[in-house]
């Protein structure tokens, strides 16, 4: 009895020095998981033209020409992109001067104190607290997230790293790391081939429909802010990019405001042009892109 007893202790301690050990090695693998997935990613994008190129100068040069074009059209534009963003958003809010501000702001007060007049029972508001109000908030926050943008970078590169070093290997590899899946898959041929085929085209549709039409959006959107003098023209482009991405809201949440504001400090004619050429070009970009990247390819929920 005492035996069987330490038996069933030892094998407890046994599993839970299992199951530690297995937490401890996810807690190391955790940081590579998001580089791993871009990377398997970009591996299913690129793939097509990298398998012309494996015909012709083989598996291991045409898997480092492959990851040095996706370097070069990817992550140089990207690391550009980012290094403007963070420049400009700092314009972006020292655009907003107090002074400035109170001036336009002049305008709206007065059609404020005119609604009061003829509505007695209309809310006080003070319109240039509320804004001074809002600038020293994102001021604040932006102060906040400065203490740690130095960490963030240096992550940022590591994993870029990462990302570009597990898609080197990818590449190279896929051979044996699909012969390994499809021995893995407990399927019969046909349905194991269609799971691959539907998967390479899942990952494909959601990264050609989202994150393509979401950069043609937002650079579209940052071409119309410059065009019409309207300061940080890259930071907002990236941020209609970023909104483009989420279902159910758009770059009208950037352009939209910026028209009315436009519209409400004399910008009477740059302010409708934001407005149509927003809402006919910018916004609609994704009817019209989507149904043609989508088409014959798999067919997946918007929440997904």
């Amino acid at each position: 009895r005492l035996a069987a007893e330490r038996e069933r202790v030892a094998t407890l301690f046994f599993y839970g020095v299992v199951l530690l050990l297995a937490y401890l090695l996810f807690s190391i693998f955790a940081p590579f998981l998001g580089p791993l997935g871009w990377a398997a990613v970009l591996a299913i994008f690129v793939y097509p033209w990298h398998e012309r190129l494996a015909r012709r100068y083989g598996t291991a040069r045409a898997a480092g020409l492959s990851t040095l074009i996706v370097t070069v059209l990817i992550v140089v534009p990207g690391l550009l992109l980012l290094t403007a963003f963070v420049r400009e958003s700092g314009a972006a809010l020292s655009h907003l001067d107090r002074d400035i501000m109170a001036k336009q702001l002049a305008w709206l007060e007065r059609m404020w104190q005119r609604v009061q007049v003829f509505l007695p029972g209309t809310p006080q508001m003070d319109l240039g607290s509320l804004v001074d109000d809002a600038i020293s908030r994102a001021g604040a926050f932006l102060a906040l997230r400065a203490g740690g943008l130095l960490a963030d970078i240096v992550v940022f590169f590591f994993q870029l790293f990462v990302t570009l070093l597990a898609l080197f290997f990818l590449l190279r590899d896929t051979g044996a790391i699909m012969r390994a899946m499809r021995q893995a898959l407990p399927f019969d041929d046909v349905r194991r081939e269609r799971i691959i085929r539907q998967t390479r085209e899942l990952v494909y549709a959601s990264v050609a429909s989202a994150l393509l039409i979401a950069t043609l959006q937002g650079l579209a959107g940052g071409v119309l802010f410059a065009i019409l003098g309207l300061a940080a023209p890259v930071f907002w482009g990236v941020v209609m990019g970023f909104f483009a991405l989420l279902p159910f809201v758009g770059t009208w949440v950037v352009w939209l405001p910026a028209s009315i504001w436009l519209i409400a400090t004399g910008h009477v004619t740059r302010g409708v042009v934001l407005a149509v050429i927003g809402a006919t070009i910018v916004g609609s970009i994704d009817n019209f892109l989507r149904p043609a990247l989508l088409s014959g390819r798999a067919r997946m929920n918007g929440l997904l």
